[in-house]
């Protein structure tokens, strides 16, 4: 995957708006949670897949199954989110003729796309399925626009979801990687209302966390998962992206102009490290490295953490779905609505893996996972509705969350840009954290 990495940042901007083409439409319902809004298109779905071929965007289910029917094999399906095993589940009760064809495989984030590609190169094929996030836009980079993953649009289902979020493939639900806050400890509400708070302490002439004086300035005690990973690296990079945005956001709060205190620890070294000069996201992300931050392997230890808050106000980063520990006494909640926005939304993409040996199989399980095409003629709701995660869909409501996408303040990713950046975040995240003062 890597080797194609750069060619794929120069065809990206001619690509991505061929992909925008063939979206689905929608608008946004900001009353309800939901991700998406009244179709305004035809749902005519991604054109340029099967254009020879069957029409099987355009396919009732019944039709997908007739289909199905005469293929042979395995529908594969390599996921890395477990909510999709009880989705397969559902899948076989609902066709039991095909209940034996079907063969869930739980997979590693990391090292998924390199599989896809393995198989793909050595005409050994295996999965006929893909589901798995993309955050940064790799998959969309260096899968999807290589041919190695058809995104297949079933017409009736997109003419309920967003467009924005049809861009990349067929999303299934979204989510957010949130900042946490100890609710005990600040019983008033979010304590937190830009993202320079987070950095609070930072001090301009030192270039640290560390004054003249020696004395420490950090404000808050700081719990992660590796940042490192696509969710985080993904999320930091969109912050690049907006470098304006968030130049403008300390101006209005601090009154006065960003000061720009990294360019001496530039290390640009081009198509490997690379950061702009003069970027609010990039100064943001500078001052945030050389905070005292305590990475941790998983999101229940970052939670955790922030319960105890032992060393007084205390904020950790790791997935929207540990809010759940709530239910069990902890004493946190997200950290919302901050300006310009809190963090972007994240989805879960189903994929056709290109050349399987069950093209309408597979189509027919992902329009069966996303309810097909009323959004209650599958297993949407069930398989997929749980805390943190939002519906794609204008027709169907997730009400396990307690705060709707408008209320948390998230914007639509643009992988286009992500993509850029994203690899040169982790390379810096290390560069940058060794000349920290103590970490």
């Amino acid at each position: 995957m890597k080797t194609k990495r750069l060619l794929a940042c120069l065809l990206a901007l001619l690509l991505a708006f061929a992909v925008f083409a063939v979206g689905c439409n929608g608008n946004q319902d900001g009353n309800n949670g939901d991700v998406s809004d009244d179709p305004s298109s035809d749902g005519s779905g991604n054109e340029d897949v099967e254009s020879t071929g069957p029409d099987y965007d355009n396919m009732t289910m019944e039709e997908l199954y007739e289909l199905a029917l005469q293929e042979t094999g395995k529908i594969t399906i390599y996921s890395t989110t477990a909510d999709v095993q009880a989705a397969s589940k559902k899948f076989i009760r609902a066709y039991p003729d095909l209940a034996d064809r079907v063969e869930y495989i739980e997979s590693d984030t990391a090292t998924v796309a390199d599989r896809i590609e393995t198989e793909h190169d050595s005409g050994n094929l295996n999965a006929d399925i893909l589901i798995v996030k993309d955050n940064s836009g790799e998959i969309y980079h260096e899968l999807v626009q290589y041919d190695y993953l058809e995104s297949y649009y079933p017409a009736a289902a997109c003419e309920h979801i967003d467009a924005d979020l049809l861009k990349y493939g067929m999303p299934l639900f979204a989510t957010y990687s949130p900042w946490y806050y100890n609710t005990e400890m600040f019983p008033d509400g979010c304590p937190i209302n830009t993202w320079w708070d987070i950095v609070e302490g930072y001090n301009v002439d030192t270039k640290s966390f560390i004054d003249a004086n020696g004395n420490d300035t950090q404000y808050w005690t700081v719990y992660t998962k590796d940042i490192t990973s696509a969710s985080y690296a993904a999320l930091w990079a969109q912050v690049i992206v907006d470098g304006d945005l968030m130049a403008e956001q300390y101006e209005k709060e601090f009154g006065e102009p960003l000061e720009y205190t990294y360019h001496e620890k530039l290390q640009n070294v081009p198509g490997m490290m690379e950061f702009p000069e003069n970027n609010g996201g990039v100064e943001l992300f500078w001052r945030f490295t050389q905070m005292k931050i305590t990475e941790l392997d998983d999101g229940d230890q970052v939670v955790n953490a922030v319960d105890e808050s032992l060393n007084g106000p205390t904020i950790g980063l790791c997935s929207g779905s540990k809010l759940d520990n709530v239910n069990s006494g902890a004493m946190i909640n997200w950290v919302t609505g901050l300006e310009p926005y809190t963090a972007f939304l994240a989805c879960n993409y189903a994929y056709v893996v290109s050349g399987c040996d069950n093209p309408a199989g597979s189509r027919l399980f992902i329009y069966y996972m996303i309810g097909g095409p009323d959004g209650q003629s599958g297993c949407y709701s069930e398989a997929f509705n749980g805390i943190g995660k939002w519906s794609v869909r204008d027709d169907v409501l997730f009400d396990k969350t307690p705060y709707t996408v408008e209320e948390v303040i998230l914007k639509r990713p643009d992988f286009v840009e992500i993509y850029q950046f994203y690899p040169n975040v982790k390379a810096y995240w290390i560069q940058w954290r060794g000349l920290a003062p103590s970490t």
